[in-house]
């Protein structure tokens, strides 16, 4: 399955290059933005980035004046939108949203030499959530622990639902079902909320998500939470009795986040009037709601706190890719 990733990215770096770049559009900093701008993103409808993306633009078209548009483009866990980015030259009217998945693990797993693009080219502007992941097993199995999935996979090989092979839940599963020697395999779905309700069907043994995501079928009965993705038990019902990763014995995890990016070299002046509309959304007793009911975190990092959180997950990745073993 990592070589099929591999072969679509390969594909896509090669069709991207025989277009010629669009020539940068002029603008003045200071009566930015002039017209409409765009915020795209890279994963599909109704999953929690793309709930975000779409809330806030509404209360960011308050604070900057003109028209926010959210639209979605997907494909290879987030990777083509992102490499399209890179090569439109769309500063400053459009900009797109990024992850782990794209910066820090694609990039050092097999198949890295596919992207063509890196976080070198973004320009962070703010970190609009973070979120821990959970690990849900379908309900039919009748298993209640993580020790019980682990003696489940002595005898079964375990399918994984996953939002795009190179994402942060196929990482996060990966590196811990290696670190206990489970047969399993990646299956691989466009959008977070089609994983979570194969494992809920019981297409799949198990899937990686947000904790919202995996609210209703949790509270329905048709999925059994095992591990939240973290140092310490979620705050959130119904997965206050999960066990952490940590408390496992497991070491391997990071808040998922979601950052509103820009292109390298973008306007300074553009990305702080960005911030400020963005910050001041955030604000809002709706939003703080909205993020509420969707059980993730404000973490409104900027500049180089996102740098630095990425350098870390970079770290992070790299120290597990190498404890994995090789094919």
């Amino acid at each position: 399955m990592r070589k099929i990733f591999a072969s679509i990215l390969l594909a896509l770096a090669v069709s991207s290059t025989l277009f010629s770049l669009p020539q940068r559009e002029t603008y003045d900093s200071s009566l930015w933005p002039e017209k409409e701008i765009t915020v795209i993103c890279p994963w599909a409808v109704g999953g929690v980035a793309d709930i975000v993306n779409r809330t806030l633009a509404a209360y960011v078209k308050e604070e900057l004046g003109v028209t926010v548009l959210a639209v979605n483009e997907l494909g290879a866990g987030g990777n083509v939108a992102l490499t399209n980015y890179a090569l439109s030259n769309s500063c400053p009217y459009e900009f797109i949203l990024g992850g782990e998945g794209g910066f820090a693990i694609a990039p050092n797993i097999e198949g890295a030499e596919a992207i063509v693009f890196s976080y070198d080219d973004y320009e962070p502007v703010i970190n609009l959530y973070s979120s821990i992941m959970v690990l849900t097993v379908s309900s039919d199995l009748g298993i209640r622990s993580f020790d019980e999935l682990v003696s489940y996979g002595k005898d079964h090989r375990i399918t994984v639902a996953v939002n795009g092979v190179a994402g942060a839940e196929a990482f996060l599963v990966r590196a811990l079902f290696d670190q206990v020697a489970l047969d399993y395999e990646l299956v691989n779905y466009n959008g977070a909320n089609l994983a979570l309700r194969a494992a809920a069907k019981g297409e799949t043994t198990v899937a990686v998500s947000h904790q919202s995501q995996a609210l209703g079928a949790v509270e329905d009965g048709s999925l059994t939470p095992l591990i939240v993705f973290d140092d310490e038990r979620s705050d959130n019902h119904p997965f206050e009795d999960v066990p952490s990763l940590l408390e496992l014995g497991y070491h391997t995890y990071y808040p998922n986040t979601c950052v509103l990016l820009a292109e390298k070299g973008c306007d300074g002046q553009i990305i702080e009037k960005l911030q400020s509309a963005y910050l001041a959304a955030m604000g809002k007793k709706e939003i703080k709601n909205l993020y509420d009911s969707l059980l993730i975190e404000m973490d409104p990092m900027v500049g180089r706190e996102y740098d630095r959180h990425i350098e870390s997950v970079i770290s992070i990745v790299k120290e597990a890719v190498s404890q994995l073993p090789h094919p």
